[in-house]
């Protein structure tokens, strides 16, 4: 009985963590708060319903292997959602415009707008991106 009421307590609790990572997701103004919200609730609402899983089946190793894997996803969730920040800053997204404060400009020297999306194709000479001596197809023709 005592575990049948913790599973659907956890159940419920996961439920509603994984409902405030989904709101997150569609309310949050920008990229990284998005991220924040889906990163911390989303992983503490699917921890609580791996857990329930756990106290579901009483097994030992069910519940061992539920652990591995909630340690597992508290590892790896936070680095990940980490290295997908910091390549979308280094792609030029910013953060929310109306008073967001940007500590790491002045670290890093980032040019954004050398990153073109397509090369123009057609009749005019287009220069060559490959590594060498730094001439364009212009001077070797």
């Amino acid at each position: 009985m005592l575990f049948e009421i913790l599973e659907i307590g956890m159940l419920l609790l996961g439920l509603g963590f994984c409902l405030l990572a989904g709101v997150g997701i569609l309310r949050m103004p920008d990229i990284y708060t998005r991220m924040q919200a889906s990163t911390k609730a989303g992983t503490l609402g699917i921890a609580c319903i791996i857990a329930a899983v756990g106290f579901h089946f009483k097994d030992a190793i069910i519940s061992l292997q539920a652990g591995l894997v909630i340690a597992f996803l508290f590892l790896t969730a936070p680095i990940a959602s980490h290295l997908i920040a910091r390549s979308v800053y280094f792609f030029g997204k910013r953060g929310w415009e109306t008073g967001a404060l940007d500590e790491m400009a002045d670290m890093y020297i980032i040019d954004v707008t050398a990153r073109s999306p397509a090369k123009p194709s057609g009749d005019k000479a287009v220069e060559d991106d490959r590594p060498g001596d730094g001439s364009s197809s212009r001077d070797r023709s």
